[in-house]
């Protein structure tokens, strides 16, 4: 008779009720599912973001490798992705560097791939605390909420929602929220008039996160600290400074009815 243990990597291998080795050594690594990685990435983004205001969090569909997570400056001089089959993936002086998810779950500390990161892009590691801002709040409450339904029978996601209108007006993401659609429509007149004023082209960063629960929207995330609901709008600053600055608790505040 046979039973399963466990290396110090989480690696399971078989041995004999007797202590002798047994079967064919380690079993085959089983990567875990999806929404536990995508929970990850998450938290891993938006606590860079909150150490370090200026970055942001894009997200692109690309043809083979499926959904890109990003955190990046405005300038896009420095980037930093995730998927979910290569783990993590950042470009310094030329050279990328990866960070496998085996690497990712089975680190002990939770800020151990993070410091790895900062340290690894040039970022550095804060010496002192860091204010929350609107921005990096949305990005976060978006994370906690994609952690606190890990274990949900829907499955959930954050995607990017298109901004301009005119790309896609009938975007399904916005239409259940007629304060998102305000907001979209706001960005675009803003857009249209600077480039009125400056005849110049402007670069847009998206704004909009949408957060869907079984592919159906739930919320509209404004990274610059607004959510939408069937509700309407809140801002997340307010609600999160009411609450005495409790990320969990203000992700239930305005998620609550949706959470597990």
């Amino acid at each position: 008779m046979s039973r399963e243990a466990s290396n110090d990597s989480g690696n399971n291998f078989v041995i004999n009720e007797n202590g002798e080795g047994g079967g064919d050594g380690y079993e085959e690594y089983n990567p875990p599912a999806d929404r536990f990685l995508t929970a990850q990435i998450w938290w891993i983004a938006s606590e860079l973001v909150r150490r370090h205001p200026h970055l942001r969090i894009s997200g692109h569909e690309v043809p083979g490798d499926g959904r890109l997570v990003m955190v990046h400056d405005e300038q896009d001089s420095m980037n930093i992705q995730w998927d979910l089959v290569g783990g993590c993936k950042y470009l310094v002086n030329g050279e990328v560097t990866s960070i496998s998810w085996i690497e990712m779950m089975a680190a002990v500390s939770p800020h151990e791939t993070l410091k790895r990161i900062e340290l690894g892009t040039g970022l550095g590691i804060p010496k002192a605390a860091v204010v929350t801002t609107p921005h990096s709040l949305t990005y976060r409450v978006i994370a906690s909420a994609l952690a606190t339904a890990v274990d949900d029978r829907y499955e959930w996601y954050a995607v990017p929602a298109p901004m301009n209108p005119y790309d896609d007006p009938d975007c399904p993401y916005f239409l259940p929220f007629p304060s998102a659609l305000r907001a979209r429509d706001d960005y675009a007149d803003a857009a249209d008039a600077q480039i009125a004023s400056t005849g110049r082209d402007i670069h847009f960063f998206q704004p909009f996160w949408a957060l869907l629960r079984n592919l159906e929207p739930i919320a509209i995330f404004d990274s610059a600290g607004v959510i939408h609901t069937v509700m309407g709008a809140t801002e997340l600053m307010p609600t999160y400074e009411q609450i005495h600055r409790r990320l969990a608790l203000t992700t239930a505040r305005v998620l609550g009815p949706y959470l597990p």
